[in-house]
């Protein structure tokens, strides 16, 4: 009788550790899809605001002052053609497209100024990327420095040294 309890025993010993190994991989799997869930609604969300980004960009913001523009454009020329009786709107009409341009003007001279675009040919920047380097006589020194990579291949360090060549610089 002492071997059928041990027996009965170990088979119940095993059977409940099978159960808890069953038990910790299904916890374990309800954690994973958890986190991956929230990941899927991080990527919306990151996704989302790339897509805000893009339409508060200098080109997007240049677009729309180069249509209100046009508009304007059309608006003072219809005006004209209807005589003397719109004069006032005409005026005001032309006010308001002397402002748009001076707004644009701004605009293109400041993305100029900006690291935005390439100083030597205009293409946009690329992207940044940030390099530690270490130094010092005890090696215990560390600065980031940022790069700046242009879409025409010039790379320009923060410090002002240029990291490669322009492929479309202008000739002057």
């Amino acid at each position: 009788m002492t071997t059928e309890i041990i027996s009965m025993g170990q088979a119940a010993s095993i059977i409940g550790f099978i159960t808890a190994v069953f038990v910790l991989y299904r916890i374990l799997v309800q954690k994973k899809d958890a986190v991956i869930q929230l990941l899927k609604e991080r990527i919306a969300e990151k996704d989302e605001q790339i897509a805000k980004l893009k339409d508060q960009s200098p080109d997007s913001l240049a677009a729309a002052l180069s249509d209100r523009i046009k508009i304007s454009l059309e608006e003072i020329s219809r005006l004209r053609s209807d005589g003397a009786t719109h004069e006032r709107q005409i005026e005001s009409k032309e006010n308001e497209l002397a402002e748009i341009q001076a707004k644009l003007a701004s605009l293109s001279e400041l993305i100029r100024e900006s690291d935005l675009v390439c100083p030597k040919c205009g293409d946009p920047l690329a992207g940044r990327q940030v390099q530690t380097i270490y130094g010092g006589r005890d090696g215990e020194q560390e600065a980031d420095i940022v790069i700046n990579n242009y879409e025409c291949g010039y790379s320009i360090a923060d410090d002002g040294k240029e990291l490669s060549r322009c492929e479309h610089q202008l000739t002057t």
